[in-house]
């Protein structure tokens, strides 16, 4: 395999996947508390979607500063 055969990562989808699955872990741990369940797992769930969402827009952000900075020096 060459290096140019080689796909860079599309950093912009995987960011917003990562927004995704922070909103589905969060509706799951929202159905849990609406639900009752005081299990400190489900305050831990929601955190992690906190997390998650935090790095998809650093990731997404990070993306569109390198494409900013390509059109920069290819201008």
């Amino acid at each position: 395999m060459s290096i140019s055969s080689i796909t860079p990562p599309d950093l912009t989808r995987a960011g917003l996947e990562g927004f995704q699955g922070a909103q589905a872990s969060l509706q799951v741990a929202a159905d849990a508390v609406a639900n009752g369940n005081a299990d400190p797992a489900v305050i831990l769930d929601v955190k992690q979607a906190e997390v998650t969402a935090g790095v998809s827009a650093a990731v997404m952000k990070a993306d569109q500063q390198n494409f900013q900075r390509l059109l920069d020096i290819l201008a």
